[in-house]
């Protein structure tokens, strides 16, 4: 959505930045503005909030995808740009510094998306939508907690809000509809299907009541208990279920109709502005999307060949398509029954990486993690994933897999998993941020390319962390790493070059393994998320580099254990400020 000042309204920014910071210059200045803002966003965003611990919000919802709300966004990034134009960052501590360079690039990224966004008038799909955010939510199982009368009680003023929420979605739609910017067909048919499975007969079997069913035990008082009950009984009878209702119908004899055949974003007005600025925004670089989509090509290549290596090893004569679906029917590559097995399979994991860590890394955190299940109705759509720990100690870190079917789970995959996720991934970077001693915002801002690029590097580590010692675990890395630079293609294939749903599809099925099903269901991601998935390999790509080059300059005197400190010390900061940086840390470490 486009947001529009008036000259007024420039000039109150105007001056609103120069009285703000009267009286403070250089580091002073920086920690006002950057605290100012970050407290903004706080308020703007509770959940946000809520999910690095801070419960100031607790019983609130905002609705993002209104005018006023953009507005609000759009004055917060203004007023903030404006302030830190008169400092020079240059000129600042070395961690001053690179707050500065990371908040000014990341400002100036959220401003190129509010010019472009396009997001609101699509906000049905099958990833992210607020429909299954907030069941997931409400089910108890995520951030939001069902500790005590309080947490109910916060929950429960939250979830007022939502049917409004809900309208706001449909009149979204319809102005979509109206300007033809509307979300993909495939898209619509999944997320109505997901929609649909959340409205059980009987809304005491559905998600949206389990926080209820263990209520006696959280609420000693019988009487408040009690009360709390008929609250939720009325809430989701009356005020959720009706909304997820009218959802579903306006979506099903309205919305699905006008839904569109394209795939990509270039495909609408606007589209291709839109795309630039998140591919901006997720690389953390000026990287065009031409330049990108080279760069796949060449990792694709790159990575075939490593995998035609493992297929000699096994002793495999056919091709590679032969080869994965080998691989993919092998019996003794799914052995699980239940559940349980997985999940049991993904701690013994963690326990061999835990004997080696303290040989590649200085700073080893001790927050907590779980391994649990994701939800079943979210299951077919889901991909493994961490969801960060609160900083209070509240709620552990928690690497979330998706079982819909255990004994069709299979191993290859699951070590490189692991690394990405939980151990040396994000569970370890995350909590590394959250714990160091900075600002709010160095320590719970990131991006995706750092973020999901150390992720997919920390999945390279696995022979160092004693994993990888079976062909098949490292064939599954492999696999892992070619799912990556194939989305370089595709993403950029689908979103700029015109590229049909089907034709990214048959790229994927002829490059990597997986079933149909499976490759669909991510090729529909990248849809509904554009330019996301260009963040893991490029972000890879560039820590790889800067390896490379520190032993380079280094030479004998390089430790991977310094190394992993000094891109992990300083939280996750955009590529271009991470470079500057690991260039400073050479040039005086000769």
């Amino acid at each position: 959505m486009k947001i529009f000042l008036s000259l007024l309204a420039l000039a109150f920014l105007s001056s609103c930045s120069s009285s703000l910071i009267k009286g403070l210059q250089g580091e002073s200045a920086l920690e006002k503005i950057v605290d100012q803002y970050f407290e903004k966003t706080l308020r703007m965003d509770p959940l946000y909030a809520t999910s690095i611990g801070d419960h100031r919000f607790d019983d609130q919802l905002t609705i993002p995808i209104t005018p006023e709300f953009h507005t609000q966004q759009w004055n917060a990034v203004q007023t903030a740009l404006a302030q830190v134009a008169g400092i020079d960052c240059a000129q600042l501590g070395e961690s001053e510094a690179l707050t500065c360079k990371a908040f000014v690039s990341d400002l100036q990224n959220e401003k190129r998306l509010l010019e472009s966004d396009l997001s609101d008038w699509m906000p049905f799909d099958q990833v992210g939508s607020f429909f299954a955010e907030y069941a997931e939510l409400a089910s108890g199982s995520s951030y939001v907690t069902f500790d005590n009368a309080k947490d109910y009680e916060n929950f429960y003023r939250r979830s007022l809000v939502v049917p409004a929420y809900i309208d706001a979605m449909i009149a979204n739609m319809r102005v979509g509809m109206k300007k033809k910017i509307t979300t993909p067909r495939a898209l619509v048919r999944k997320a109505l299907k997901q929609l649909d499975r959340l409205l059980v007969k009987d809304y005491r079997k559905s998600v949206f009541y389990r926080p209820v069913l263990t209520l006696d035990r959280k609420v000693s008082d019988a009487e408040e208990a009690q009360a709390i009950r008929a609250k939720y009984n009325d809430l989701i009878q009356n005020k959720i279920y009706p909304a997820y209702r009218k959802l579903s119908r306006f979506v099903r004899n309205e919305y699905l109709a006008h839904s569109r055949s394209s795939s990509g974003l270039w495909a609408i007005p606007g589209g291709r502005k839109y795309y630039l600025a998140r591919v901006r925004a997720e690389t953390t670089t000026d990287l065009l999307p031409d330049t990108i989509f080279e760069i796949g090509l060449k990792e694709v290549s790159r990575i075939e060949g490593e995998l035609e290596a493992v297929k000699r090893r096994l002793g495999f004569k056919g091709t590679l398509k032969d080869f994965f679906e080998f691989v993919r029917k092998n019996p003794k590559l799914h052995p699980f029954k239940t559940d349980a097995q997985v999940l049991d399979a993904y701690r013994s994991i963690e326990s061999r990486i835990q004997a080696h860590l303290s040989e590649h890394f200085r700073t080893i955190p001790e927050t907590p993690f779980e391994i649990r299940e994701v939800e079943k109705f979210e299951a077919d759509n889901a991909s493994e994933a961490y969801q960060n720990a609160s900083p209070d100690g509240s709620r552990p870190g928690i690497f979330w897999v998706p079982i819909p079917n255990a004994r069709e789970y299979a191993t290859p995959k699951m070590e490189s998993l692991f690394l990405h996720e939980v151990i040396p991934g994000h569970h370890f970077q995350i909590s590394i941020q959250q714990g160091l001693d900075l600002d709010r915002y160095r320590r719970f801002e990131g991006n995706d390319a750092y973020v999901e690029g150390w992720g997919l590097y920390s999945e390279g580590l696995g022979r160092e962390l004693g994993l990888y010692t079976d062909p098949y675990p490292w064939l599954g890395r492999l696999e892992n790493e070619m799912h990556r630079a194939i989305r370089l293609v595709v993403d950029v294939g689908i979103h700029w070059k015109g590229w049909s749903r089907e034709r990214a599809i048959r790229y994927s099925l002829s490059h990597e393994p997986g079933d149909e099903a499976g490759i669909t269901s991510e090729i529909e991601r990248y849809m509904a998320w554009p330019a996301q998935a260009l963040s893991y390999k490029i972000g890879e790509l560039k820590i790889l580099e800067l390896k490379s080059r520190a032993k380079q300059v280094l030479g004998a005197k390089f430790d991977e254990r310094e190394f992993h400190d000094q891109i992990l010390k300083d939280g996750a900061l955009p590529l271009s400020v991470l470079e500057e940086k690991i260039d400073r840390w050479l040039k005086n470490s000769r």
